[in-house]
């Protein structure tokens, strides 16, 4: 015979032997009875599963969601932006054989409605000192934003030659010098085209990027477990931050084209411009007018190093221009220097 009491001591016989045990009790929840223990364990066992349920599908939501964000995309250029309509009255841009330039375009750039669709854009003269020019251009992503560029180069009559378009196959990740971007390099010959328009076109805007979690891009390069974090998305549009690296390979060998707006009053004029010597000074100085595309580089390089203070530049410059024989190029340096003091004086 067994007797269980809580706390008690019991005896159990087993044949001829018998044995002391301390047996425990299980206390009854809440002083239930034993018949009504079950439902409510059962009862309990159900909500648990209804809790744990519900909190796995509010964590699935809201991972999903959270991989979901808000497109804000920007809106095309207004009417009152477009700046021209011919290539010949636009603005370029002179660039050294070697530069860093940083483009950012918005509301306060200039706009073109091109075959494609009106865009913002920038242009840009290579200098006429280079021949082979290698061109790294980057799309930077800005408020989960980015511009989609097109590219296209122009000959010396402005006449387009070759167009290169940026797509998500140029993506690059972020790393500790750069963030994440699109970047492509292009070699150009600045002899045969020697003008650069950038711009982006309007089906190529609202389009959706993907771009994965650094730490996703981590565990993937380390072969660990993927983490549950979110991947960014990021919207093309018509506004964006670029960078663009010129770096000259090889200089100019061959004389500047002459353009065809230009070649009408020269038409008396001898092409020939290589170098002959002149009699009197006993210097090598071209026979030839300079052409108009280098009196324009000239003229906006010295007025944009002064602007800047780069007064060294700007002497360089002129120097070169005097040997190129750019007309009236002394007095746009003098008044360059005249209009960035007043500008001092004023402050």
């Amino acid at each position: 015979m067994i007797t269980l009491k809580h706390g008690s001591v019991s005896k159990l016989k087993f044949g001829s032997d018998t044995s002391s045990v301390m047996v425990f009790k299980r206390r009854q929840p809440f002083g239930l009875p034993e018949p009504l223990i079950r439902p409510l364990q059962e009862v309990t066992m159900q909500k648990m599963q209804k809790l744990i349920h519900f909190t796995l599908t509010l964590f699935i939501v809201s991972g999903c969601s959270a991989t979901k964000q808000v497109q804000h995309i920007t809106p095309p250029p207004a009417e009152d932006t477009v700046c021209c309509t011919r290539y010949q009255d636009i603005y370029w841009t002179p660039l050294n054989p070697n530069d860093d330039v940083k483009l950012k375009l918005d509301p306060s750039s200039p706009a073109k409605d091109f075959s494609s669709g009106r865009s913002y854009f920038g242009a840009f003269q290579f200098s006429p000192r280079s021949g082979t020019v290698k061109l790294t251009l980057k799309s930077l992503v800005f408020n989960h934003q980015m511009f989609m560029p097109t590219l296209v180069l122009l000959d010396a009559d402005y006449q387009p030659q070759k167009t290169f378009q940026l797509d998500q196959h140029q993506l690059r990740f972020s790393d500790v010098f750069e963030s994440d971007r699109l970047e492509q390099t292009y070699p150009i010959n600045a002899e045969k085209t020697p003008y650069l328009l950038i711009f982006t076109q309007p089906d190529q805007v609202g389009q959706t990027i993907t771009i994965p979690h650094p730490a996703k891009r981590r565990a993937i390069k380390d072969g660990a477990p993927l983490p549950l974090v979110a991947d960014i998305s990021v919207t093309t549009s018509y506004q964006g931050s670029l960078k663009m690296t010129v770096e000259t390979e090889s200089i100019r060998q061959h004389a500047l084209q002459q353009s065809r707006q230009t070649s009408g009053s020269n038409a008396m004029v001898s092409t020939q411009t290589s170098p002959q010597p002149n009699i009197e000074t006993k210097q090598w100085q071209p026979t030839a007018p300079p052409q108009a595309e280098s009196t324009h580089y000239y003229q906006s390089a010295i007025k944009d190093a002064v602007s800047h203070h780069d007064i060294a530049k700007a002497l360089a410059l002129l120097d070169e221009a005097r040997a190129l024989r750019i007309p009236n190029i002394q007095q746009i340096f003098i008044h360059a220097v005249n209009t960035m003091q007043s500008k001092q004086c004023q402050k």
